[in-house]
């Protein structure tokens, strides 16, 4: 698997939840460190707001961090903005982060040729068509990431809940085989989002099983569950519910697959309950992955 590495020492999947704002305060006082194994933090929150620094190192003297990021554009062509990758990493060490993930999309569009100056921020992840040209830019791409972080890079399976890379029964293992393309030429290894999987599936008439099929396990490193909701015709991961059924089922085929397999997050946005409503979740997980 090339020199993909996790960065971690640990040797079986930790447990935890999305680091978000209104948690802070419990999970500072909490007293029982061993309901979380882990948390994942939004890192680049730390890029807006540099008191979180201070925050997350408080946090790290009682849990690992792993951390998650949304503005990075690792298929945008025009490049990346290499000052923002330098403050990224230079955050990324200073928390002990135990590996950086990212969303496989672009958020920036250009005219062929054009510099990044010029390039449309488009608001929101898109999915790449990931052909030759996808792949070498997200080659590119990657490599200057790790000039900069030395630690492991994740990539996210992505949500493309309009269908733009195919619907029908083969449809998953399509995706599979793309978001499988998409990690060897990134050299990165895998942050399997399973609601994102799931509802895909749904929404594009395929079972999330034939995705995996096409998946390199010995590259999926993290896992990400959550709750979505129905908007009209269309299921949306909206982390705003309970994790998923079928995601918890799933949970179960990759923990049995996965041997690199080092965390598992629980992912809330809105709607957020109370802090053991999510610990609960987690027990849900560590016996999921106990069987």
């Amino acid at each position: 698997m090339s020199s993909f590495r996790t960065g971690s020492a640990v040797s079986r999947a930790s447990v935890g939840i999305g680091l978000r704002e209104q948690y802070l305060p419990a999970l500072l006082a909490l007293r029982d460190v061993r309901a979380l194994d882990v948390l994942e933090v939004m890192i680049d929150d730390a890029l807006f707001d540099p008191r979180r620094m201070d925050e997350w190192r408080a946090l790290s003297r009682k849990w690992p961090l792993v951390a998650h990021g949304v503005a990075l554009g690792i298929g945008d062509a025009c490049g990346l903005d290499a000052g923002y990758v330098a403050k990224i990493s230079d955050s990324l060490r200073a928390i002990g982060a135990w590996w950086y993930s990212e969303h496989l999309c672009f958020l920036r569009a250009t005219a062929q040729g054009a510099a990044r100056k010029d390039a449309v921020d488009l608001g929101h992840f898109a999915p790449m068509v990931l052909d030759d040209d996808d792949l070498a830019v997200l080659s590119h791409n990657a490599a200057q990431v790790r000039r900069c972080w030395a630690g492991a890079f994740l990539l996210e399976n992505p949500a493309d809940i309009l269908g733009a890379q195919g619907r029908g029964p083969t449809a998953g293992r399509e995706s599979g085989v793309r978001f499988a393309r998409a990690l060897e030429a990134a050299n990165a290894g895998a942050l399997l989002d399973l609601t994102n999987l799931v509802l895909q599936g749904r929404n594009d008439g395929f079972e999330p099983g034939s995705f995996l099929e096409a998946v390199p396990w010995e590259r999926v490193v993290e896992v990400h569950l959550a709750g979505g909701r129905r908007a009209g015709a269309l299921w949306v991961d909206s982390h705003d519910h309970p994790v998923d059924e079928e995601a918890w089922t799933l949970l179960s085929v990759v923990a049995r697959r996965a041997e690199n397999l080092r965390a598992v997050i629980i992912e809330r946005d809105d709607r957020l309950p109370p802090l053991d409503a999510l610990l609960a979740e987690v027990d849900r997980a560590r016996e999921v992955l106990s069987r």
